[in-house]
């Protein structure tokens, strides 16, 4: 890793071992060369800083005028007042829950070690205070990103908030194409799943949109849903009986499904031109014939073959439109993948025990998130937001906001990850190359 400080540890012989074993005289030194590298592991420190304020008086102004000109140099402005939590304090602990996924109050003991005794409310309470103060405006203005794009990937899923009148509340997610240079992924909290929901999420979005058909997508009036391939796929594979072989509806489908997705392995190289003229010439005529075959076969509706079955060709002509342009995407396993972190997430910290600290972990998240689909270091990044972002003298103006978008040139030259790993094996407790 040769970005990594380096740091030379010289062996060599001193005193009586410096002597000839055969003969005792003094040993002459005639070279050396390195023998093996190692990345030594050393433990986060903490330390205080005491920002004092120097003030100055302009002496000439003060012998010819009344009042005493007075100058104060300027002072970097906490992105919470009176408080511990600093910016790298702040960005140390979401990363902690939101990347390493360990809840607030699994980290305060390590915090204690390190000699900042804090407790799980001071680190929820930060979380929604920045939230507030800088990162909702810049949610809001990734959005604004978002919603211009002509192709959407979305899902939603289940979540606990506490003061809730509903057992369960919902995250939504919507995230860009994989063939978008900018890409935004974003995260909404809200206590229903319904179509008001992903209306006023979307607000008024035309163009594409992957999804699994669920009811409240179909309520938007100037989108083309594109079915998702994956869920068939999967309705099949639950509708598998024991011991199944190849000669059996569900595992035929499978089959048939899974062809598809090689062809589409096959041509992911492609211009998205090249791609759609592929999918024109040979994905077609498969598809057609998929769908013909799946309306020849004969099961009980309430079957899980059947369900499977009715579920295809309910949807069949929002499968098929993934024919219509070479950037979509046969499944809608991006949104999945987007979703899956919050449930990774979920299963640690359990539920959150307001709605302000819901929708705080749906912009911090979407931060993040975006952060690692435009390729930087997410940690980095956040830290420097925490940092900077405070200084702003408002955060109401989208010019300003704008040259901390993660993909402006600045932020990518700054905080783009290096993903360059060399080949390594681990030995006791050592990492070499």
């Amino acid at each position: 890793m040769d970005q990594l400080p380096t740091q030379e540890v010289h062996h060599s012989l001193e005193g009586d071992a410096c002597h000839c074993p055969n003969c005792d005289h003094q040993l002459k030194e005639i070279g050396s060369h390195p023998v093996s590298q190692e990345v030594v592991f050393q433990p986060a420190t903490l330390r205080k800083d005491v920002h004092i304020q120097h003030a100055y008086k302009c002496e000439h102004c003060s012998l010819i005028n009344e009042t005493d000109v007075i100058v104060k140099a300027d002072t970097p402005k906490q992105p919470i007042g009176n408080s511990f939590g600093s910016a790298s304090v702040v960005a140390e602990t979401i990363h902690q829950k939101y990347e390493l996924k360990v809840p607030a109050y699994r980290q305060i003991e390590d915090w204690k070690t390190l000699g900042l005794p804090i407790t799980r409310t001071n680190i929820t309470d930060w979380h929604i205070k920045v939230t507030d103060y800088y990162l909702n405006d810049f949610y809001h203005l990734l959005k604004d990103q978002l919603l211009t794009q002509d192709i959407l990937h979305c899902d939603e899923t289940t979540y606990k908030v506490i003061e809730s009148d509903t057992a369960k509340t919902y995250y939504w997610v919507a995230e860009s194409s994989v063939h978008h240079n900018q890409p935004v992924v974003l995260y909404y909290h809200n206590q229903s799943r319904s179509g008001r929901v992903i209306k006023e999420f979307l607000n008024g979005y035309s163009g594409y949109i992957h999804c699994d058909m669920w009811g409240a997508y179909q309520q938007l009036q100037e989108v083309t849903l594109v079915g998702c391939f994956a869920h068939v796929r999967r309705k099949f594979y639950d509708a598998l009986p024991m011991n199944s072989t190849y000669t059996d509806y569900s595992a035929q489908a499978v089959a048939k499904i899974d062809k598809l997705f090689e062809l589409e392995r096959e041509w992911q190289p492609l211009s998205n031109n090249e791609r759609f003229e592929k999918r024109q010439e040979i994905l077609k005529p498969k598809l057609e014939e998929f769908f013909e075959w799946i309306g020849t076969i004969d099961a009980l509706l309430k079957t899980a073959l059947g369900k499977a079955i009715e579920y295809t060709l309910k949807f069949q002509r929002h499968f098929l439109t993934v024919l219509e342009d070479g950037r979509l995407e046969l499944s809608n396993n991006r949104a999945e993948r987007a979703v899956k972190t919050l449930v990774m997430g979920r299963k640690n910290w359990l539920f959150s025990t307001s709605f302000d600290g819901a929708k705080s972990t749906a912009t911090i998240l979407s931060i993040l998130e975006t952060a690692k689909a435009n390729g930087l270091n997410s940690r980095q990044y956040m830290q420097y937001l925490l940092e900077e972002l405070p200084q702003l003298v408002t955060m109401k103006n989208p010019e300003l906001l704008e040259a901390y978008l993660p993909w402006h040139p600045n932020i990518q030259e700054k905080f783009k990850k290096n993903d360059k790993i060399p080949y390594y094996f681990f030995s006791k407790g050592f990492l070499f190359f």
